[in-house]
């Protein structure tokens, strides 16, 4: 198979790379009306596959899962998963042949095997739905011309999915229709009420592409989603610890620290999340995001260049073929880093205190997602899109780390992520050795001034760079769509209630 995208010409590149139109909420008021009474089957039971038939039939919806004969036979943990909450489960052969809708929702290494394995018993005329577009793009997977081609990508791991529709909302979700498969014309009739079954027509959904999809999803999920969450995670956590701080401190600051931090960034953007500081301690955020940025921005060029151009799926997919040795040696070695091993103290932290003694934290998100939406615009990536793959879907991977850590955070997110996070952070690391020398506990581990006295207009200089900045735009707009958004409560803020 060839890599879709380099097979587009320039022109066609940039036409879909742009497409990106945020939905109006009228145009999902049929809901799920165009799905239901349909067969819809989900191949595979994971974090995705699971949540989004949850969801799905929730709202109505006739969901089954089809399963590979062996998985049903020594009731592996997508055929548990699957039938512990009353789903039916059935073979490959006894479930394709009759769907209507057919959502692949295994990880991306088994895609290109198992289309090739359901495409042939697949009906005249059925739909086959992706929630990543990585084998269309990437792999260049070429399907049946009578089937069409859709997808629905909820932009965070899959239990965020289920947890966001239980509390009566959703998340920000991307959608397309495959250009090349769409002979009925029904593709999006069937996109919109499928996001609407999983709820993320409440948070925004955009009208997207494939490539678009994949090229974005790949820089956010890299660079500030999961890669400077493991990086900064294991710098400060060693910087604290070096210093004189109770690591028990430390890893309970850090392990919940950015589902804190990131909660304020989710409801008022960056500008809310530095608002959280004092005066002194926001101006201090903000030279050492300056400095962050500078720092990481050639890396952060280099991803999306490889992202581009392809290296990084052929690197990956190579891993792939060599039983992922690379991806399972880095994965040992994040379990054995110190943070990792080290247990979260019981003394609580405010909410506040997260903020006051993270300041460094709160410089590592606005520079990793200014640098991330940065970098996509400037690759034709539109805004728009951009938000949600820097900003939006940064609190719902946060707070995958405040369960169980880094190992939490990989073992959700999609294995092209984890792929992509483990090479950030080899990357990473090496270059901000000097910046982390240069950093003490004032800023990660202590608050950082007593005195709220700053000089005015260097204050209002700080404010305007932040709030100036075109990411904040882009999420003002975005955000008058999530009129249903629940607050997360925090470690911090259930411990207050408790």
């Amino acid at each position: 198979m060839t890599n879709y995208f380099n097979t587009l010409s320039l022109s066609q590149k940039l036409e879909q790379l742009s497409k990106c139109r945020f939905m109006e909420s009228s145009e999902f008021e049929d809901g799920v009306s165009a799905l239901i009474g349909k067969r819809i089957v989900i191949v595979g039971c994971g974090a995705q596959g699971l949540n989004q038939g949850l969801n799905m039939r929730d709202s109505g919806l006739n969901i089954s899962y089809a399963l590979r004969e062996q998985a049903i036979a020594e009731q592996r943990q997508s055929y548990k998963n699957a039938t512990s909450n009353g789903f039916n489960v059935g073979t490959y052969e006894e479930l394709i042949p009759t769907a209507d809708l057919v959502l692949n929702l295994t990880p991306d290494k088994q895609h290109s095997n198992v289309v090739d394995t359901v495409m042939p018993m697949m009906k005249k005329g059925a739909t086959l739905s992706y929630s990543h577009g990585f084998n269309i793009v990437e792999e260049g997977k070429q399907i049946r011309k009578d089937l069409t081609v859709i997808m629905v990508a909820p932009k965070c791991p899959g239990t965020e999915v289920r947890e966001e529709y239980l509390r009566g909302f959703g998340v920000p979700t991307l959608t397309a229709v495959h250009p090349e498969n769409d002979p009925e014309g029904k593709g999006w009739a069937q996109a919109k009420a499928y996001a609407a079954a999983t709820g993320g027509h409440k948070a925004g959904v955009l009208e997207s592409s494939f490539v678009a999809e994949v090229k974005s999803d790949l820089m956010g999920e890299q660079t500030i989603l999961c890669g400077v969450l493991q990086t900064a995670s294991i710098l400060s956590f060693d910087k604290m610890v070096e210093e004189g701080i109770d690591a028990n401190y430390a890893a309970k600051l850090i392990q919940y620290g950015w589902e804190t931090i990131t909660e304020a960034l989710k409801h008022g953007g960056i500008t809310n999340m530095m608002d959280r500081l004092s005066n002194p301690a926001k101006i201090k955020a903000f030279e050492l995001s300056e400095e962050l940025k500078t720092i990481m921005k050639p890396l952060f060029e280099k991803h999306m260049d490889d992202i581009m151009s392809g290296h990084f799926s052929k690197t990956m997919m190579e891993d792939w073929a060599n039983d992922d040795v690379n991806l399972l040696k880095w994965r040992a070695e994040t379990g054995e880093t110190a943070f990792e091993k080290t247990s979260a103290t019981a003394e609580h932290i405010s909410e506040q205190e997260y903020f006051d003694h993270g300041v460094l934290m709160v410089a590592f998100v606005r520079a990793g997602v200014e640098l991330a939406f940065d970098t996509m615009v400037a690759s034709g990536i539109i805004e728009e899109s951009a938000y949600y793959e820097s900003l939006h879907e940064l609190p719902l991977i946060a707070n995958t780390v405040a369960r169980k850590k880094l190992f939490e955070m990989n073992r959700i997110i999609s294995d092209t992520a984890e792929y992509g996070c483990y090479l950030f952070d080899h990357a990473c690391k090496p270059l901000l050795v000097d910046f982390m020398k240069s950093v003490d506990t004032d800023v990660i581990g202590k608050s950082y001034a007593s005195s709220n006295a700053v000089d005015n207009a260097e204050l209002i200089a700080v404010n305007d760079a932040i709030r100036n900045h075109p990411i904040e735009a882009t999420g003002k707009v975005l955000r008058t769509a999530m009129t249903d958004m629940k607050v997360i409560k925090t470690e911090a803020q259930e411990a207050v209630l408790a």
